[in-house]
């Protein structure tokens, strides 16, 4: 899978969790700062991460990521 298809994939967990227009989610937006996740919502990411690319998030490391882009590092380093 490529970094385009992980960040698709991505863009569509991360727009029904944060209840946000998939157009709105650019690889670069923050997702704290310019979408309002909270620390529930960045959980809640991670462990739809997890379900969908079949992979264990390190929570420490999940927790550092600010946009979708760091997001797609981590899935692509972890699988």
């Amino acid at each position: 899978m490529s970094d385009d298809e992980v960040f698709q994939e991505l863009r569509v967990i991360c727009a029904k969790i944060l209840s946000v227009d998939p157009s709105d989610i650019t690889q670069d937006v923050d997702l704290r700062e310019e979408l309002e996740a909270d620390s529930l919502d960045m959980a809640e990411l991670a462990a739809a991460t997890e379900d969908r690319f079949a992979l264990i998030v390190d929570l420490d490391t999940a927790k550092q990521a600010r946009t979708l882009a760091d997001v797609v590092t981590l899935v692509r380093a972890a699988s």
